[in-house]
Formats: C-alpha cells, sequence, structure tokens
C-alpha cells in the first residue's frame, strides 16, 4: 500500500496526491460496513427496547435520544479539531481509531443489553440513567467516524472523492440492508419473549450483537494496518481560532446551511416511506421485501450513474439535477389517495424514483467538506481536514433535530382519509409529505443555485 499522499511545507499551498488504486478506495471505504450496521441497529432497536420493552415513559425515551444528539454534535467537532492538532508515530487519525471503537463497542453493547445489568424490572430512574449515559457515551464514540472521514482529503485526490463517496456509501446500503433485514426476521420474531422476560436476552438477539461488533472491529482496526498515514504539518493553533476561521469561510457556512435545509426533505422521506408504503399503498409482506431490495439496489446503481454525470458537467449541476428529480417525483405521493395506487404496479416505480434522487443526494456530504478543507488550505497553507470533517455536526444536528420534530408533526395531523374501496383510513400527513418535501427542496434549489461554491478552479490542475 505505497499510495502515499506528499504534502508540501506549511506555508505552501501545492499538495500532491498519489493516485489511489481501487482496493485502496475499496479498503478504505470498509469501515462504513461495519459502522452502518452498528448505528442503524442502534436507531432501530433503542425505541423498541426502551419503550416497548422496559416501559420507558416515552418523553423520557425522546430526551435521552435528544441528549444524544447533543453528544455527537459537540464530540464529532471536538474529535476532528484534536485529532487535526494530534502528533504520533501513528499519525494524526489513528489513535483515535484505536481508542474510540472500542469504547464505541462497548457502549453499543451495554445500550442494547440493559436487563443483564439492571434486571428484568428496573426502576424508571435507573433505566433512564443507564440510557442516557450509555447512548451519549455511543454518540461521542460515533465521532470516530469524524476522524475516519477527515481521511477523504488527506488520503484521495478531488477527482477520486467521487468514486471514495460512491464505494462508502455502497457500504452504507449494504449495511442498512442487513440491519432492515435483521429488524424484520430476528427483532419482530423475538419481541414477545423479550416483552415476557425482559431480564433474559434471546440468544440470536445476542449472538447478532457480537457477530456486528467484530465486523465494525475489524474493518474499523484493519485500515488502521493498511491505510498509510498522513503526511500533513503538525498544527499548533488553538481551537477557537480554528472556529473563528470555520465561521469566516462563508461557502462552507452557506453549504452546511444548504444541507441543513434539504435535511428536511431526506430524513422526513426516510422516516415516512415505511409508513406510506404499508398504510397507502398497502404493500406488505412479500411486496415489501420485494420493494425494500429494489430500492436498495436502485440507490446503489444510483450511486455509479451520477458518479458518472458529476464527471461530466460537474458537482453543482448534478446536485440541481438530484434536487429537480426529487422535486418532480416527490409529489406523486399524493396519487396514493386513489384506488389505483395500492397496487404494487405503481409503488414499485414510485419508490424507484426517489431512490434514485437519495442516491445522488448522499454522493455529497463526503465529497463537499473534503473538497472545501483542501479549498481552505489552498489560502492557509493548513490542510485542516478533522475540523471541516467535524464541523458540520454542529449544525446539522441541530437542524435534524428540528426535522425529526417537523416529521413527527407532519404524523399528527388530525384528518385521516382513505384511498376508496378501501375501508382502513390513514394520516392525511402520509399523503401531504410529499409536496411539502418538495417545497422544502425547490427552497434548497434556488439556494444552492444562488449562494453555493462547490466546482473550484484548482481542481482542473
Amino acid at each position: 500500500m505505497n499510495n502515499q499522499v506528499k504534502i508540501m511545507g506549511e506555508s505552501e499551498s501545492t499538495i500532491h496526491y498519489e493516485p489511489a488504486s481501487n482496493k485502496k478506495i475499496l479498503l478504505y471505504s470498509s469501515p462504513r460496513f461495519g459502522i452502518s450496521i452498528f448505528m442503524g441497529l442502534i436507531d432501530m432497536a433503542l425505541l423498541f427496547l426502551y419503550y416497548d420493552v422496559y416501559n420507558l415513559d416515552p418523553e423520557l425515551v425522546g430526551t435521552g435520544l435528544m441528549l444524544g444528539k447533543f453528544s455527537i454534535a459537540i464530540f464529532q467537532f471536538f474529535m476532528g479539531w484534536l485529532s487535526d492538532h494530534t502528533r504520533t508515530r501513528l499519525g494524526r487519525r489513528k489513535p483515535y481509531i484505536i481508542i474510540l471503537t472500542p469504547i464505541l463497542a462497548a457502549s453499543f453493547i451495554l445500550l442494547l443489553i440493559p436487563g443483564i445489568f439492571l434486571g428484568s424490572t428496573p426502576s424508571e430512574h435507573n433505566l433512564f440513567i443507564w440510557f442516557c449515559v450509555f447512548n451519549c457515551l455511543a454518540q461521542g464514540a460515533y465521532s470516530v467516524t469524524t476522524v475516519y472521514q477527515s481521511w477523504t482529503a488527506e488520503q484521495f485526490s478531488v477527482d477520486q472523492r467521487p468514486k471514495v463517496s460512491q464505494y462508502q456509501n455502497l457500504m452504507n446500503f449494504v449495511g442498512t440492508a442487513i440491519v432492515v433485514l435483521f429488524s424484520m426476521l430476528i427483532l419482530t420474531n423475538i419481541e414477545d419473549e423479550f416483552v415476557a422476560n425482559p431480564g433474559k436476552i434471546p440468544s440470536v438477539y445476542l449472538v447478532s450483537i457480537i457477530i456486528f461488533t467484530s465486523i465494525m472491529f475489524l474493518f474499523n482496526f484493519l485500515i488502521v494496518m493498511k491505510i498509510p498515514k498522513e503526511t500533513t504539518p503538525e498544527y499548533k493553533t488553538k481551537m477557537l481560532d480554528d472556529l473563528k476561521t470555520i465561521l469566516k469561510n462563508k461557502n462552507m457556512i452557506l453549504v452546511c446551511l444548504m444541507q441543513g435545509i434539504c435535511s428536511f426533505t431526506w430524513a422526513m422521506s426516510q422516516g415516512i416511506l415505511l409508513s406510506y408504503t404499508e398504510n397507502v399503498l398497502k404493500i406488505t409482506d412479500t411486496q415489501y421485501i420485494i420493494v425494500a431490495v429494489a430500492m436498495i439496489l436502485t440507490m446503489i446503481g444510483a450511486l455509479f450513474l451520477w458518479r458518472k454525470f458529476m464527471a461530466k458537467v460537474g458537482k453543482k449541476k448534478t446536485l440541481l439535477s438530484i434536487f429537480s428529480m426529487a422535486i418532480v417525483t416527490l409529489p406523486l405521493s399524493l396519487l396514493g389517495y386513489f384506488e389505483f395506487s395500492t397496487t404494487i404496479l405503481f409503488g414499485l416505480p414510485y419508490i424507484i424514483l426517489l431512490a434514485i434522487s437519495l442516491g445522488g443526494w448522499y454522493l455529497f456530504p463526503y465529497i463537499m467538506y473534503a473538497d472545501l478543507a483542501e479549498d481552505d488550505q489552498k489560502e492557509t497553507g493548513q490542510l485542516k481536514a478533522g475540523i471541516y470533517a467535524g464541523f458540520p455536526s454542529i449544525l446539522l444536528n441541530i437542524f435534524q433535530a428540528f426535522s425529526l420534530k417537523f416529521t413527527t408533526w407532519i404524523l399528527s395531523l388530525d384528518q385521516l382519509v382513505q384511498n376508496a374501496p378501501n375501508t382502513q383510513y390513514f394520516n392525511v400527513g402520509l399523503l401531504l409529505w410529499g409536496p411539502i418535501g418538495a417545497i422544502i427542496l425547490v427552497i434548497s434549489l434556488i439556494y444552492a443555485k444562488i449562494f453555493i461554491k462547490l466546482d473550484f478552479e484548482w481542481e482542473k490542475n
């Protein structure tokens, strides 16, 4: 593995990247597989465990989840800054991957098996404290992804970053598919067993957790052993000074705000799509599996297609095209009101079209902030990839908290409707989320077209 990055003196702005092989790109992307399984399981299992199994008050569950979001926001920026200012024989990033990975694994396990330590009927106070402590610890240790993601700007040239992002998202989607299958095939089948005796952990559940933990460990430590350490120079600036530098980077702030605005639509689409599929389109059982597989495969294919499109027309035009396609697709959710929508012949094409836009959007975050870090380096001579990977979490977690609240508001609208001749009623929000999401993306598109810059002159060189 000799694809080293050569960075000139701190006062210079020239960085020479050796072309990375497909093997290196695949190896670098592999931790996303284990981490996406890890965090996907946490997102899917926490509400089930603490609300359905242990009967923790939903307000307390919401408070614990909110505190976890704050933990992410704080630690992702701090760990990014800290790794920028670290110098060891292993480099900047590797020591924190080595330290944070076991913390993430341990807190993850303890978060998912509270009954072993607290018993079958823990007090609400003890359960809430346990949930808050280990959720915040797990979400804080998730900042290992910021340290890891900082390498994108340091290991890969700007023209290779779309391919790196494609591979990373491929790993994300495969991990997500495994979590969905785990939920459908295992989690739902052990619910009665769990509820009957919360202090006894079903063996298939425990074995699954051990396997998922091992996968995460394997890929995280594999890149520590195989990816060459970065060669960027040592920095001695203060955290407050670096934060001021970020805040003065107008384009960086504008890009973060753009991602925050459109996150309302993407988060709402992910949160509501399952309920829309089941309650409006009436797609369940075998048909649901077909639709879910088609969605994952479409998103994987979309990564390749949008990357090729990006190479031809540039990043900004690609982003605007993704927004435009989603703006046209999303309002079709209104067709769920009509009888013909309750067949897979409508539901499958609709979800595939939406998956094409979602797959394209997922390419961008990994690319944007690595490029912005390098753009800043052209002026300052310092490639501070850590804070550029970590800072967006501060703003984005605020937006995500509001977007989750917005999504629950959509789902809590009082009016009920039905798509005749069905007798089952559903919330009108399950029809309106599409056009509402499209309006938000129209705002995002206009904003992005006027204010943000994603293609830079130095890329041509």
